[in-house]
């Protein structure tokens, strides 16, 4: 894996030393000064659900400033459904088959050359690929958050944020117009009334009360090593029932192989029940009736983002501090023990919420003894 990276890192130096020595660096410009702005393309190729939510406000400041210009957007395969009904003309869409297949990628940079954009959004400065389309498509213009010496955008972004949500406001300034500093999200009636029947139906072992459907909700995932272990969860579940607390286990796609265990501890539960991975915007739509969601760093902690559901967020590498909710409902816990996460729970409850990182001991071996009420945690 070292290795990879290593190559992975020396590549991308190459191509982007390349492309700097092909095609010469843009002349500054103003948002003022450019003229005839009738096409845009937003350039935002990211497979990570959080990557692809935490641009959404991009789309609505470019709207707001160019309310008659057809605006694009270069998504892909596995994130375009959470930018529907953001106000987008059309999408183009990039899959994973196309990193095997680099026959396909030209061809989407000839599609795009062909549309003669007047001017083309990096959303991400990181983003290598999003960097060789925002070059290569041909646009008159070019917009992107700045990197390092050289001048890489006609209209770069200048100065550096702490918090990614703020990297994206940063990046709209330049535009003039608010910018929602939180990710966003729009669900149907439709997929909300699914979501209700869903939610009917996994409550049913446990209640004889159909509209009883408040609950906490509790996703077990996260990217890599923001992961934690299944012997976490599984305390966590036995805390739950011990407090009586109403949850709903969620699993993403990458999750399965925790499936038959968490399945196996919940066949007694008398509170909890598992819902087995869902459709994105199905995910979304029922997320967004929780009272509250516990997670690792992951994309449904920026799905409960957008969704205006209140976070307790689980950190266990300083890197997520970057990309954490940080709204007064939202809850930060750094290395928590099983009792630290159900005290965070009952305080959210209870309209007492921590907004900053509780530093705490890695997780106890043994659920805690659920207690009738627990103030603030102190921070």
């Amino acid at each position: 894996k070292i290795m990879a990276r290593f190559l992975e890192k020396r590549m991308k130096r190459f191509l982007l030393g390349g492309i700097r020595y092909i095609v010469k660096a843009p002349a500054p410009e103003t948002i003022d000064s450019l003229v005839g702005i009738e096409k845009i393309l937003i350039i935002r190729p990211n497979f990570r659900l959080g990557n692809a939510l935490i641009s959404t406000p991009v789309i609505d400041a470019f709207r707001e400033r160019f309310p008659s210009a057809r605006i694009d957007y270069l998504a892909t395969d596995k994130t375009w459904p959470l930018l529907q009904q953001r106000p987008i003309d059309h999408f183009y869409l990039l899959s994973r088959t196309a990193i095997l297949r680099p026959w396909q990628c030209v061809t989407l940079l000839r599609r795009l050359r062909a549309q003669r954009y007047d001017l083309a959004v990096q959303v991400s400065g990181g983003s290598t690929s999003g960097f060789i389309v925002t070059r290569l498509i041909g646009a008159r213009y070019s917009m992107g958050s700045g990197k390092g010496h050289h001048r890489w955008y006609n209209i770069e972004a200048e100065g550096k944020s702490s918090h990614a949500y703020d990297a994206i406001v940063n990046l709209t300034r330049p535009l003039g117009v608010a910018c929602h500093n939180r990710p966003l999200l729009q669900l149907t009636e439709q997929e909300r009334y699914q979501a209700m029947t869903k939610i009917r139906q996994l409550f049913s072992l446990h209640s004889d009360h159909s509209s009883d459907t408040d609950f906490i909700a509790i996703f077990v995932g996260g990217h890599q090593n923001k992961r934690w272990p299944l012997a976490f969860w599984l305390m966590l579940i036995d805390a739950m029932e011990a407090c009586k607390i109403r949850y709903v286990v969620f699993l993403g796609p990458e999750e399965l192989r925790l499936l038959a265990p968490i399945e196996q501890r919940l066949m007694s539960s008398l509170y909890g029940s598992l819902c087995p991975p869902l459709p994105i915007r199905h995910f979304a739509a029922v997320l967004g009736r929780a009272r509250l969601l516990v997670t690792p760093d992951s994309g449904p902690m920026h799905l409960a983002a957008a969704l205006d559901v209140a976070t307790i967020s689980l950190v266990r590498q300083k890197k997520s501090l970057a990309f954490v909710p940080r709204e007064a409902y939202d809850t930060i816990l750094w290395l928590p023990e099983i009792s630290t996460v159900i005290d965070a729970i009952r305080a959210n409850l209870d309209g007492q919420n921590a907004t900053a990182p509780v530093q705490s001991a890695s997780a106890t071996n043994q659920p805690p003894q659920c207690l009738e009420h627990h103030p603030a945690l102190p921070l």
